[in-house]
């Protein structure tokens, strides 16, 4: 299948990979002959991208890190989750000041009240088959979910979670550790309920003010996170410091990290976990589109993450980061920059496991796009040909 901009998808194409709606109902079903009533919705709903099938890449399998039927309960689970937080939050208390609003989730009746909601054993249980399907699967990273505007906060945690639990499991954190992980990584926005969501979603540069109660969703979710006894002390931290930086200048409270792999138990410094979801936030949210940018190409992104080393990101968690997680994930359109196949798009459908940025790609389309006879090039053998990805 190819990864194609939904502006250029035709209408008789087929979807290759299925997208969710907001609430995990199935949108489009793998399969589905796409009609123009079917484009123009995906279009409204904010989907830039789309896998499509296609007969010259059919033998290439873009990994599943997690399988669509786990990925949509527990959209499913956590749009529920979400749901009823929103339910139980009138609208005086989103109304008014952060302080108020910190004040009334750790109220006892509050944090009673929402403790002890079904959801949270729902997304345990979901966390329990992500990580048995991780444990199983492969040891490198590709994310490969379509996101809209109407899911990206959902997908963005299943995503987070996804990453960190396989940054967990290359470091060998036992299986208990990755379950506390992945259920912290899947509350860790939870606090943006209380931001009004033209602030969240704002296409424009936020204001000072705006930028303000922002920075406060993390010590929300923390509250909200702690009150349920259930998913442990530790799995709400993340919520606390996945916007912690290594140097003290990341927020809410500006704590240190130390750029080990060591779980820290020192006053005001950042926790393993909060490293660990920090770099998957980071990594997900350059990959995926915003109100405010299209999603980065993924040689973009993999600079900006190692200029953010021991400042930023974590330099130990980081280097394992890097070493699970290719530049051009399998399925990654891509043109050649030079050599006899200059300006030649083609797919990755291969990874060189030695060399995560020299994968094996198949040339499908000439200069002007037209089909040629599929030619496949492992770049880590013709070392001088270089290569950026594209979207078509």
């Amino acid at each position: 299948m190819i990864n194609m901009s939904i502006d250029t998808v035709e209408a008789g194409m087929r979807v290759g990979k299925a997208i969710y709606e907001e609430d995990g109902r199935l949108l489009a079903g793998k399969g589905l002959i796409l009609n123009d009533y079917y484009i123009e919705s995906l279009k409204k709903r904010g989907a830039s991208q789309i896998y499509i099938h296609d007969e010259d890449t059919d033998d290439i399998v873009i990994p599943d890190n997690v399988s669509d039927m786990v990925r949509g309960s527990t959209i499913r689970d956590l749009k529920g989750l979400f749901g009823d937080l929103e339910g139980s939050i009138n609208k005086e208390m989103k109304d008014t000041s952060m302080e108020a609003a910190l004040g009334a989730v750790s109220s006892k009746q509050f944090v009673s009240t929402f403790g002890k909601n079904p959801a949270f054993q729902k997304l345990q249980d979901n966390v329990g088959k992500i990580v048995e399907e991780l444990m199983g699967g492969d040891v490198t990273i590709g994310l490969n979910s379509i996101k809209t505007y109407d899911n990206y906060t959902f997908q963005h945690s299943i995503d987070v979670a996804i990453v960190s639990i396989m940054i967990a499991r290359k470091i060998g954190l036992p299986t208990k550790r990755l379950r506390e992980i992945g259920i912290g990584c899947l509350l860790h926005d939870m606090g943006k309920i209380f931001i009004p969501a033209d602030i969240v979603n704002k296409p424009d540069k936020l204001t000072p003010k705006e930028y303000n109660l922002i920075k406060r969703h993390p010590e929300i979710g923390y509250e909200l996170a702690k009150g349920v006894p259930s998913i442990g002390i530790l799995a709400p931290h993340i919520a606390l410091q996945h916007h912690e930086k290594q140097d003290g200048s990341g927020y809410p409270r500006g704590f240190k990290g130390n750029n080990r792999m060591n779980i820290s138990m020192e006053p005001r410094m950042i926790h393993l976990y909060g490293s660990i979801a920090a770099v998957a936030d980071i990594y997900d949210a350059l990959s995926s589109d915003r109100p405010y940018r299209k999603a980065l190409p993924p040689e973009k992104v993999i600079t900006i993450m190692k200029d953010m080393n021991e400042t930023h990101l974590n330099r130990s968690i980081q280097r394992i980061f890097f070493s699970i997680t290719p530049v051009y994930p399998i399925g990654t359109i891509v043109r050649v920059l030079n050599g006899q196949h200059k300006n030649h798009l083609g797919i990755v459908c291969a990874l060189n496991e030695s060399d995560l940025e020299r994968p094996i790609i198949r040339l499908i389309f000439n200069p002007v796009k037209k089909r040629i006879n599929p030619i496949d090039i492992n770049l880590q053998v013709d070392e001088e040909i270089k290569i950026e990805s594209k979207i078509i």
